[in-house]
């Protein structure tokens, strides 16, 4: 099964049974959600119909129709979440059918921290420092 890693961590299964009489499993990517994008993927059947709504505690809630993936039998959806806390997701695999919706709870992270994410950058000098300092002794001993 090809899989991009541009595209896919792996994510955490959050939630296996059967719905529709059929196997099927909720992935949750990034593993350890931040706020920002966060991707819900369905593997099993479902309808054309069918929905995930994410609902934070503050009463922020937002609905998302499910696109194809590349692998056959997974849909995925995705929601920019910019609160950070606990978000109530619920998966309707057939719409308003008879199946009974899919629920669980996900805690988003806040943002990571800028230095978090320039630290290459801020420290990046001291093993260049380091090399130079090295050839520079090399070339007088």
């Amino acid at each position: 099964m090809p899989v991009s890693q541009v595209t896919a961590d792996g994510g955490v299964v959050v939630w296996t049974g059967t719905r529709s009489e059929h196997p099927a499993a909720v992935v949750v990517s990034p593993p350890a959600p931040r706020v920002g994008l966060i991707e819900i993927a369905w593997i099993g059947t479902r309808d054309a119909a069918a929905e995930v709504i994410v609902r934070h505690s503050d009463g922020t809630v937002m609905r998302s129709g499910f696109r194809e993936a590349r692998i056959d039998g997974e849909f995925k959806a995705d929601f920019e979440l910019a609160v950070p806390g606990t978000w109530s997701i619920e998966i309707d695999p057939d719409g308003d059918g008879a199946a009974d919706p899919v629920r669980f709870d996900v805690v988003v992270g806040g943002p990571i921290p800028p230095w978090r994410s320039l630290w290459m950058a801020i420290f990046a000098w001291i093993p260049l420092v380091g090399i130079g300092l090295v050839a520079a002794w090399r070339r007088t001993a």
